[in-house]
């Protein structure tokens, strides 16, 4: 084997070893899988449950599409009107900064409270990892466009909305 065949084939070779490593610890010690399950029993489990847990990523993954998609709308329009209105960029950016920065996990548990359980705080956990990134990156790539760069394009015939 060549060094990049080594290399390519490095990282499966890593986790084949970790798992028979796990699966013999489990083994010999004789461990309890309610503590600690081996690799073996995990793919028996994810077999025989592989319908209920086919059904609940489903669920998972449109409750994410659901709330990236109302992040996408909600983030750009918002980004473009902030990003557009110098006085808007400088009233806003330090709170989208800060809600940013933020753990938007700390978040769930409020939701929670004012939603219930359910597929509302879902979604909007999924609308608040999305928005303030997209939000935030739309604004300020407005709001830094380089003078010289927009004098260009208005000679060049461009309108305010095409800038």
């Amino acid at each position: 084997m060549n060094s990049k065949q080594i290399e390519r084939w490095s990282p499966w070779l890593l986790m084949v070893a970790t798992l028979l490593v796990w699966q013999l610890l489990c083994s010999a010690f004789q461990v309890s899988e309610f503590v600690f399950p081996s690799p073996v029993r995990i793919g028996e489990q994810l077999i025989e449950f592989r319908g209920v847990i086919a059904a609940h990523a489903w669920r998972t993954y449109w409750v994410t599409m659901a709330g990236f998609g109302l992040a996408i709308v909600v983030g750009v329009l918002l980004g473009f009107v902030i990003g557009s209105s110098r006085l808007a960029y400088a009233a806003v950016y330090p709170l989208m900064t800060a809600f940013n920065a933020l753990p938007k996990a700390a978040f769930v548990p409020i939701l929670v409270v004012w939603f219930g359980i359910g597929i509302g705080p879902a979604i909007l956990t999924a609308f608040l990892i999305s928005f303030f990134p997209i939000m935030v990156n739309i604004a300020t790539g407005l709001a830094t466009l380089e003078p010289e760069l927009e004098d260009v394009l208005r000679v060049l015939g461009a309108k305010r909305w095409d800038v």
